[in-house]
C-alpha cells in the first residue's frame, strides 16, 4: 500500500483483476475533505462508497465511470504503475462523474467536444481545485490534464478554461 500521508492519500495497488468497493483500493478516501465538495452531505458520501462497483480490469485504460451503471473501472496497469498523486486527482475525477451519473446526467454526450462537455468541466474544475490544494504548479496540472483523446489546441484550451497558466508549460 502507498501513502501519502499528509493529504490522507492511501492506495492499495494490490487488488488484482475484479469488482471492490472504493474503499478496497483507496481506504482513508472516504476521510478526505474534499468528499463533502464533491457530494452534498455524509449521507451521500456513504451512499456512493456503500454501492459504488470498483472493477480493475484487464484492459488498458486510465479510470472512467460507466454510463449504464454508474461503476468506476480502472485498467490494472494505471493502478499498479501510475503515480500516487495522479491516480488521486482521477477518483476525485471520476467520483464528480459518480455524482453526475446519480443526477441522471449522460456522461458521454457528443453533443460537445469532451473538452467542452459541461460534465468533464465540472470534474475536471474539482480536481484542480484539489490538485492545488495538494500543492501541485501549474506546470504538473497541466501536465495532467494531458491525455490522448485530445488534440494539443484543446489540451491548451482546457488548462486555458480551468484557469490553469500554460505561460511556461510546454505545448
Amino acid at each position: 500500500m502507498e501513502a501519502i500521508e499528509e493529504y490522507k492519500i492511501v492506495i492499495n495497488r494490490n487488488v488484482g483483476i475484479g469488482a471492490f468497493k472504493i474503499s478496497d483500493i483507496f481506504p482513508m478516501l472516504y476521510q478526505n475533505p474534499v468528499m463533502l465538495q464533491i457530494f452534498n452531505d455524509r449521507d451521500e458520501v456513504d451512499a456512493v462508497f456503500d454501492n459504488t462497483v470498483v472493477k480493475v480490469i484487464e484492459r488498458r485504460t486510465y479510470m472512467f465511470v460507466g454510463n449504464d451503471d454508474g461503476s468506476i473501472s480502472i485498467g490494472i496497469a494505471h493502478l499498479e504503475t501510475s503515480e500516487a498523486t495522479v491516480l488521486y486527482l482521477d477518483i476525485i475525477h471520476e467520483l464528480v462523474h459518480v455524482k453526475q451519473h446519480r443526477k441522471g446526467l449522460d456522461l458521454y454526450d457528443q453533443a460537445n467536444p469532451y473538452v467542452d462537455r459541461p460534465t468533464e468541466i465540472e470534474a475536471y474544475v474539482l480536481t484542480v481545485k484539489e490538485a492545488r490544494r495538494i500543492g501541485l504548479t501549474d506546470i504538473q496540472i497541466f501536465e495532467y490534464l494531458t491525455v490522448e483523446w485530445i488534440t494539443p489546441e484543446e489540451h491548451r484550451r482546457l488548462a486555458r478554461r480551468l484557469n490553469v497558466s500554460i505561460t511556461n508549460a510546454q505545448g
